[in-house]
């Protein structure tokens, strides 16, 4: 005789009433280990943002540098690198000839200032500086923060660095 591929009666019963989802002693421990967790990464995701926010800044500036320099040897012409009105903290462009080859926005809460105080940068057709070099030092503005500034350092041969720390 053939066996039965049908289950016995009584376990069809016990799949019948097997019941599916969470206890309620597992849904708090989850929800616990979770506002825990929350608890411990909320204080370093303000410093994480901020700390992001300044090294933004700093790798526009750098790449704004490498970017006039380029166009300055591709077109064999003076490229100036300007600051908007009321500093570099407020934003800055590219120009050739008076012309707007880019554009940046200032950053809200940031502090963008140049060592020497200049408001242009200007590259040559051979990609070196015709002004002198220059450094620039982004930072917060907040004064309590733990994010240290970092410094975009800008040679005559318009080669650009960035550190930490003050220029």
């Amino acid at each position: 005789m053939a066996a039965s591929s049908r289950p016995a009666a009584g376990n069809d019963a016990m799949t019948k009433h097997r019941q599916h989802g969470f206890t309620l002693v597992e849904l708090v421990m989850t929800i616990t280990i979770f506002v825990v967790l929350t608890l411990i990464a909320v204080p370093y995701l303000g410093t994480f943002v901020q700390s992001q926010r300044v090294k933004n800044a700093a790798m526009d500036m750098s790449s704004s540098v490498i970017f006039a320099r380029s166009e300055a040897i591709k077109r064999n012409a003076q490229i100036d690198m300007t600051a908007n009105t009321g500093g570099w903290s407020n934003g800055w462009r590219v120009l050739s000839a008076g012309a707007s080859l880019r554009s940046y926005d200032g950053y809200i809460n940031l502090k963008v200032t140049a060592k020497n105080g200049s408001a242009t940068l200007s590259f040559g057709g051979d990609g070196r500086m015709v002004t002198a070099a220059d450094s620039f030092q982004v930072q917060p503005t907040e004064a309590n923060t733990k994010q240290q500034p970092l410094c975009v350092a800008v040679g005559t041969s318009g080669r650009v660095a960035t550190t930490g720390g003050p220029c």
